[in-house]
């Protein structure tokens, strides 16, 4: 899969949703799904997407890489070694580039003081502590929405017409800090072209109640690993506050 694509799976379902990115975008997504022959299209509208191009383009300027390298894609969604190398001065330019793409500038300038040691561009830290919504103002903030938006997974324990049952672990808050809850089974969307022959036992990746694309066990590992570091730093904050 190119990174285009894997890109353009996750950035889906926000759009359709009119969450973010241009109104245009989800049928071009669906159009490449199916026939490949319109890139183009797709790198323009992404690069319009109020947060993911800021993400995308200073993990590929970090790295070296072009911005829609599938290690530089997959780093942000799903998360790989390439988010080993930020340090706080990276991450502050992010919040900067964000603030000129509807991210408040005196929000902006509380989380660049505020913002904990240790962290990394991956959308969960977006979400968790940019704040989902925040930069698109189209989204409210609060802890179902996080769970929404998060990049999280689900084990498929039933494929049906054109969704999926999986069992997946919700975000939970409690005790001051965040945690991952127990297992339940939830209904996820998902386009049988783009997640052609998933099937039950499948571990996918899930973004507003979509799967995006069935993970691989180092992929699986890796959204987890960086997923729980993002939790820990933001609720070690919190019990140092």
């Amino acid at each position: 899969m190119k990174g285009i694509e894997l890109a353009a799976r996750f950035a889906f379902i926000t759009n359709a949703l009119r969450f973010c990115g241009p109104e245009e975008a989800s049928s071009q997504f669906l159009n490449y799904f199916e026939k490949k022959d319109n890139e183009k299209q797709l790198e323009d509208s992404i690069r319009k997407f109020e947060g993911l191009y800021p993400y995308l383009g200073t993990i590929a300027e970090k790295a070296g890489k072009s911005l829609f390298d599938y290690s530089v894609v997959e780093a942000y969604w799903i998360g790989n070694s390439l988010l080993e190398k930020f340090e706080r001065k990276d991450m502050e330019s992010i919040i900067r580039k964000l603030m000129t793409r509807g991210l408040m500038k005196s929000m902006g300038e509380r989380l660049i003081k505020d913002m904990p040691e240790g962290m990394f561009p991956h959308h969960n830290f977006n979400v968790m502590y940019v704040g989902v919504g925040n930069t698109s103002g189209k989204v409210e903030t609060n802890l179902n929405n996080m769970d929404n938006c998060r990049i999280s997974m689900g084990r498929v324990v039933e494929v049906l017409d054109d969704k999926l049952l999986v069992a997946t672990k919700p975000l939970r808050f409690g005790n001051n800090k965040y945690y991952i809850g127990d297992e339940e089974i939830k209904t996820a969307v998902y386009n049988n072209i783009a997640l052609e022959g998933v099937k039950k036992g499948n571990i996918v990746a899930l973004h507003w109640g979509y799967a995006c694309v069935s993970l691989d066990e180092k992929q699986a590992n890796s959204l987890e690993n960086y997923s729980m570091r993002i939790i820990n730093i933001i609720n070690q904050s919190l019990k140092d506050s």
